[in-house]
């Protein structure tokens, strides 16, 4: 049985327990007007047993989901969407022009992806499996794909990495950001009564500056909700934008503190680490941090690995 969440707007989140873990990485199927349906992220691969599963509780038949898109290309998003391309063989699948070589060829993505994850996370996601290219429909600023008469219309937000779209869905204004707006652990975030969110700033290719527009135009839009890929939905979606933008700058800020001395990473770490104790600590003492739900959630929003080592990249490259 999977885990699923239905929001306003025939809108069904499901819990792809990327790795296992719960609450971490989500998909979203979608009813259009004509009982067609769209899929936003497939998660890795080894996500595709809990993908047939929801489909199969939501009444959703293989010529029925009519289309398969990911807001971009890492394999916590995409991974398992070749595979997915082998059993769905009506669904129109969704790229953004600059990650379908990699979708094709997933070669490069995936010793991209074992550099940055390691051999034995990488394995746990499953095998990457190239799409036809003939299978594959490109997204950019502006496309439209419809649901008999629902649009969802995609906007390019590549401060996270260059083939990184959001969906904004005009039905329900709701937007389904992907990593543009960080990361969000709805759990704590109940629990605490405030949003608990981290910034997603991986390399190679975040741009700290390209993400600062992607916020202010989100700021500027007429969203009513976000739906996180990581992870569930927020239906206060200016509060958040101007939380995570405050602490997209605090990390900035930090790192360009302490980029010219030995070891910036630790240094770095130290700090971002601190900050987020002080922010969450004092108020967990009536939460059973022992919950497999909130652990997990704690152990995403203080683990700043891939936040640093991305924003170091940038800071170095733009140096130059």
């Amino acid at each position: 049985m999977s885990e699923i969440i239905e929001y306003d707007g025939e809108i069904w989140q499901v819990d792809l327990f990327e790795r296992g873990i719960p609450g971490r990485t989500a998909g979203y199927f979608i009813k259009g007007e004509d009982n067609s349906w769209m899929l936003i992220e497939t998660g890795p691969a080894s996500s595709l047993e809990i993908i047939f599963d929801a489909a199969k509780e939501l009444n959703i038949s293989y010529d029925n989901l009519k289309h398969i898109a990911v807001t971009h290309i890492h394999i916590d998003h995409a991974g398992g969407l070749g595979l997915l391309a082998s059993y769905f063989k009506n669904a129109q699948m969704w790229v953004h022009e600059k990650g379908k070589k990699h979708m094709i060829d997933p070669s490069r993505l995936i010793e991209g992806a074992k550099a940055v994850h390691g051999l034995e996370k990488f394995n746990q996601y499953g095998d990457v499996l190239p799409v036809p290219e003939e299978r594959i429909n490109i997204l950019n600023e502006g496309t439209k794909i419809s649901l008999g008469g629902r649009i969802l219309e995609v906007w390019e937000m590549p401060g996270h990495a260059k083939h990184h779209v959001c969906f904004f869905d005009h039905k329900t204004k709701g937007l389904f950001s992907g990593d543009a707006v960080g990361l969000y652990a709805p759990v704590l975030t109940k629990k605490l009564n405030h949003p608990v969110m981290r910034p997603a700033t991986p390399g190679p290719d975040f741009n700290g500056e390209l993400m600062k527009q992607d916020l202010y135009r989100l700021a500027q839009s007429d969203i009513r909700r976000i739906h996180f890929s990581h992870f569930g939905t927020s239906i206060s979606p200016q509060i958040v934008i101007d939380i995570i933008t405050g602490k997209l700058w605090f990390c900035l800020e930090t790192a360009k503190k302490y980029l010219s001395e030995e070891y910036p990473f630790n240094k770095i770490q130290k700090e971002l680490k601190e900050r987020s104790e002080k922010e969450l600590f004092p108020y967990l003492t009536d939460l059973d941090i022992n919950c497999e739900v909130v652990e997990a959630e704690l152990e995403l929003i203080m683990d700043y690995r891939n936040t640093i080592n991305g924003i170091l990249n940038y800071l170095n490259y733009n140096a130059k």
